[in-house]
């Protein structure tokens, strides 16, 4: 496995804005997006909104690039990789990722220029938030005009879809700074470029933004005659203006039951508002078609999943379907004499009918990880295969989820549950369940015996909740890196010292003449208890 590696060298504000809708446009042509983008300007400082945004044909290429900028997060081996092992979904001893799985963990390196989380999570947000708010001035000050021009229509018919999309961009980067950082920069479709302000907003504040700005965006396409937009905005998915509504209203529920840094303020989520939510969100799985023909749409994240050199399947994933007490073992070792091992369960995910070693998710192995000496407490025999079959669905070829069904059904397993009404939720994780050769849980949870799926770290049947957690977790594998650690932040499971937020770019607190500051490590600040 490879490490990313982009350019160190500190930009200015007006410059970065400049490259970045550069790399905006750029990965629109590279994207295969029809017509031609004729900058026609002789200075590559002189781009902006009088010349690069002054036809449709351009602006459009800026909105699919800023599209691509947003989910290169989410694709990306940075901060996918650190999110996972954070969430303890995969176990890495690579020296590129070690100081993120090292344990006890250790606070993040917000000094080193490419810091895997703060850089990317922190910078590419703002990239995509550029394109899209340059691209929606476009629109304004050129007067550019999208689809039929018509007496009805004197604007152009699918103006208003194309300055909503760009509203759409920014909103759900508001939502990812909001959910990742303790505190942000807050972009907006009126900033003059180069501008990112001067003042950070709490948290809260970012997402209380980022909840408005996506109650604007349904607010906006109900008051819009129906539209869709094409295929080639969100690679091989034309989404109607009804989805976008649901859309909206999915991400709304994420910003709602994954903002909570710990379990206190999970259990206080207005769970009865989620589950009015869920009932307007999606209904079908909303994400785009990986293409290799196509840059920006691949995820070297779903390449990552199927490794099994220095990336493997976390222990702590896979462990509660122990029915032989290995993982209590394991888990109640030092660190010193922790290593991999075998799991013995029903669980037909992980291992076949007579605990073969291929199930329909996973395979056992049978040779050591690269690099074991960095820590045998990190090695692991498992490794997913969920998309391994590279000829049809890895991560050049997959679809790959932005909002998942399944996400929803399991977020609305936990809103049941915490509201009291466990047998409804039961009823939601039952057919994965049976489906994996697991007995049935009820209000109560799974059946009491050896055959315990999941069980506790000390050894006990795990309860209701215990088994949503569970099969959320190993139904979504892989999905979104950051749900995981979302989830373990509000679920309380982080390892002891990892970060249950990011803190600002040490790049930006240095450019700026900030406070430098940091988070993670054990007793150390803004580190899981």
């Amino acid at each position: 496995m490879t490490s990313i590696t982009r350019t160190s060298n500190p930009l200015s504000a007006a410059r970065r804005t400049r490259t970045m809708r550069r790399a905006v446009l750029s990965a629109a042509l590279l994207g295969g997006v029809a017509g031609c983008l004729d900058l026609n300007v002789t200075d590559p400082n002189g781009l902006g909104i009088t010349t690069v945004f002054t036809n449709a044909a351009n602006t459009e290429a800026a909105l699919i690039g800023s599209w691509k900028a947003y989910t290169d997060v989410n694709r990306g081996s940075c901060p996918t990789l650190p999110f996972a092992v954070w969430g303890d979904e995969i176990t890495t001893t690579s020296v590129s990722y070690i100081d993120y799985s090292m344990e006890p963990r250790i606070p993040i390196n917000n000094r080193d220029n490419l810091n895997c989380t703060t850089r990317y999570g922190y910078w590419s947000p703002f990239e995509s938030s550029a394109g899209a708010r340059e691209s929606f001035q476009g629109i304004r000050a050129n007067n550019l005009k999208f689809g039929a021009i018509t007496a009805a229509t004197p604007d152009g018919a699918d103006t208003p879809s194309r300055l909503i999309f760009a509203k759409f961009i920014i909103a759900i980067n508001t939502l990812k700074h909001g959910l990742y950082f303790d505190q942000a920069f807050i972009a907006d479709t009126a900033m003059t470029p180069g501008d990112r302000g001067i003042t950070f907003s709490p948290s809260a504040v970012v997402l209380a933004t980022a909840r408005a700005e996506l109650r604007n965006i349904i607010a906006d396409a109900r008051a819009t005659t129906a539209f869709t937009w094409p295929a080639t905005f969100i690679n091989g998915r034309a989404i109607t203006r009804d989805e976008l509504i649901r859309i909206a209203y999915s991400y709304l529920v994420k910003a709602d039951v994954y903002a909570p840094r710990n379990p206190a303020e999970r259990a206080t989520v207005n769970w009865a508002a989620v589950l009015a939510r869920l009932d307007s969100g999606i209904t079908r799985d909303f994400g785009h078609q990986a293409d290799p023909t196509i840059a920006g749409t691949s995820s070297t994240y779903i390449n990552n999943s199927f490794a099994q050199s220095t990336v493997r399947i976390s222990n702590r994933l896979l462990g509660p379907a122990d029915t032989s007490g290995q993982y209590q073992l394991w888990h109640s070792q030092p660190l010193s004499d922790r290593t991999a091992f075998t799991i013995t369960t029903p669980d037909r995910r992980i291992h076949g009918a007579t605990n073969a070693v291929t199930g329909t998710r996973f395979i056992r192995l049978t040779t050591t990880m690269g690099s074991a000496t960095n820590g045998p407490y990190l090695t692991s025999s498992y490794r997913s295969i969920r998309y391994l079959n590279t000829a049809a669905d890895s991560g050049n070829r997959a679809f790959v989820l932005e909002l998942s069904l399944d996400e929803m059904k399991f977020i609305r397993a936990e809103a049941l549950w915490r509201l009291g009404r466990s047998v409804e939720a039961a009823a939601l994780i039952n057919p994965t369940r049976l489906a994996a050769n697991l007995k049935a849980v009820d209000a109560n949870g799974p059946p009491a015996g050896r055959d315990c799926v999941p069980k506790k770290v000390n050894g006990t049947c795990g309860d209701l909740f215990d088994a949503i957690q569970y099969e959320k977790r190993i139904e979504l594998y892989p999905y979104q890196a950051e749900v995981t650690w979302f989830d373990a932040r509000g679920w309380g499971k982080l390892v002891q010292g990892t970060p249950f937020q990011l803190p600002v770019s040490g790049r930006e607190l240095i450019t700026q003449g900030l406070p430098f500051y940091t988070f993670g490590g054990v007793g150390m600040p803004g580190g899981a208890p």
